[in-house]
């Protein structure tokens, strides 16, 4: 155990630095006042050490120490998969407007707990970096178009657009930017100097590089691929590189064809249990009638925000309480519900424990009339209690696990546990109405849908539009909601298969786990997530022995 835990106290600190822009999500201190090196260079050397990591832990024996056995594991997975997601990532992922770097930054610039004033330093310093760090990445992106590989016109379009809308509300005198409180620990006077400082380093140092990258972006989209080729497959070496990513977001050995029909099954499956629910409430068994009145139906759309926040309060309030039944563990970290402006409709930042930071869960509400009334819940469920809060402040708060254990994750694991716990929901008695079960089939739909609509993109050289036109034929998604989703299937390749795939082995798990003599829904909880963001793999082993 000393070999393994040195190795992965060495992992843990070179992968913390490895992409500052991700530790943005959550807040962290680490890193702070810097960015990522997207550089071919640097990537390249990323992806030898990254290797030599998961090489390193899978040589080591864990023996009948399930506990070793989840660290090796844990390392090892976390390394080739991020390895792995280091390919055409800044030229593709990280200029796309749904998922990219630059909404994450819009989403997360105002988001740091700051409290010294080392903290204020490093943070003005990330703030004077900003401009670089966006030139790099054009400087990436420009080099790949020449190799024949670019973002869709549409896209770098897009993401320009929203930079030159911030610089827009940042002249009428509401800046992103600005909105970072001072570092506690200072006294008024040395705050009032440090907001000076942040702001006129936004306006002579950010403002010039936001133009640059929207200017840049521009003059790329000229060059942008088509809607009609919008894959990984359509590049040249493209395949592999979407199976890479598929293994890096599953960690299963799994073909694109071997989804695609997984996810044809599971769409067909859903029609059955939307006739059976639904069907009462809307007065007709006909699929694509049921799709259209959950999609085009006024009454079924939120006319405020105060009603959105209302009802996503009152759900985590709900599975709050109910969650001592069925869960043996539960953290000491709150979850707290925020209303939110920026980035996807709905999303989880963990608690860091050691900031005296909790859970937060973020709903949008800036377009109350883009939320369906029935959908809000399931998504509640999973982003806050029981999902992802559950599973991330119990690993967080946990310190038997080692810090990458605790924070670090598996996409299929922690998405997947996201997905089951909307079911769950149901168990739970959780849901509202009918009408709210009803979101729970549609969240599924989303999900079976992706298994198709990803891999047709990437694998069979699906289009923009027949993607978008599967998943409105096969779900009560509506256009906009759906249009978001291609767009992040686009640049994120493999990453939304993790979630019914996921959930699926979790199920298969419990199943088996539940004909054992026994059973409990709380042990099995506790066991699942009692290890860190294992591999499903190492999950089975660690469960079910």
């Amino acid at each position: 155990m000393t070999d393994l835990t040195a190795l992965a106290d060495e992992y843990y600190a070179y992968v913390m630095g490895l992409s500052p822009l991700g530790l943005m999500w959550d807040g962290r201190l680490e890193h702070l006042a810097e960015w990522d090196d997207v550089s071919v260079e640097g990537r390249a050397a990323a992806h030898e050490r990254l290797m030599a990591f998961a090489s390193a832990a899978e040589a080591l024996d864990p023996g009948e120490d399930l506990q070793v056995l989840a660290l090796r594991d844990s390392i090892a997975s976390h390394a080739r998969s991020t390895a792995l997601e280091l390919a055409w990532a800044p030229e593709l992922r990280h200029l796309n407007p749904t998922i990219g770097a630059w909404e994450d930054v819009l989403s997360f610039i105002d988001a740091f707990p700051l409290r010294t004033a080392e903290h204020g330093a490093d943070y003005l310093a990330k703030l004077e970096g900003l401009g670089s760090f966006l030139d790099s990445l054009l400087d990436v992106a420009e080099a790949a178009a020449d190799e024949g590989r670019v973002a869709l016109a549409r896209h770098l379009r897009d993401t320009a657009a929203s930079a030159t809308a911030y610089l827009t509300a940042a002249r009428g005198g509401d800046d992103r930017m600005c909105a970072q409180a001072a570092p506690t620990a200072l006294d008024d006077a040395a705050r009032a100097a440090w907001s000076d400082a942040r702001d006129a380093l936004v306006a002579s140092d950010v403002h010039p590089g936001v133009e640059r990258f929207a200017a840049r972006l521009l003059a790329l989209a000229s060059r942008g691929a088509s809607d009609e080729a919008p894959g990984l497959v359509h590049v040249p070496g493209g395949a592999a590189v979407y199976r890479d990513r598929m293994w890096a977001h599953l960690q299963l050995d799994v073909t694109p064809e071997e989804v695609h029909e997984l996810g044809l099954r599971q769409v067909a499956a859903l029609e059955d249990e939307y006739r059976a629910i639904a069907g009462p409430l809307l007065g007709t068994t006909d699929i694509a009638e049921i799709y259209a009145r959950l999609r085009d139906d006024e009454s079924l759309r939120y006319a405020s925000a105060d009603a959105v926040i209302a009802d996503a309060t009152a759900a985590l309030a709900r599975a709050t309480e109910a969650a001592p039944a069925w869960f043996s563990r539960l953290p000491h970290a709150s979850c707290t519900g925020h209303a939110t402006d920026f980035g996807a409709m709905a999303y989880y930042s963990a608690p860091v424990p050691e900031a005296g930071k909790g859970g937060d869960f973020y709903f949008k509400t800036s377009d109350p009339h883009a939320w369906a009334t029935y959908e809000l819940e399931a998504i509640a469920f999973h982003e806050a209690v029981p999902g992802h809060h559950l599973q991330c402040a119990l690993h967080a708060e946990d310190e038997s696990l080692h810090r990458l254990q605790r924070e670090l994750g598996s996409t299929a694991y922690g998405e997947g546990w996201g997905l089951y716990t909307e079911r769950l929901a149901d168990e739970m008695g959780l849901y509202s109405s009918e009408l709210s079960r009803v979101g729970m089939l549609s969240a599924d739909s989303l999900r079976a849908c992706r298994l198709v609509v990803d891999t047709g993109i990437h694998a069979l050289g699906w289009s923009r539009d027949r993607a978008i036109d599967y998943c409105l034929a096969h779900s009560p998604l509506d256009r906009h909601h759906v249009e978001q989703e291609v767009d992040r299937y686009i640049g994120l390749p493999g990453q939304a298969l993790a979630y019914m795939i996921g959930r699926l082995e979790i199920l298969a798990i419990r199943a088996e786990a539940e004909r054992r003599p026994g059973f409990d829904i709380r042990d099995f909880h506790a066991a699942v997530l009692g290890y860190g963001a294992v591999p499903l793999t190492t999950l089975r082993r660690l469960v079910l022995g």
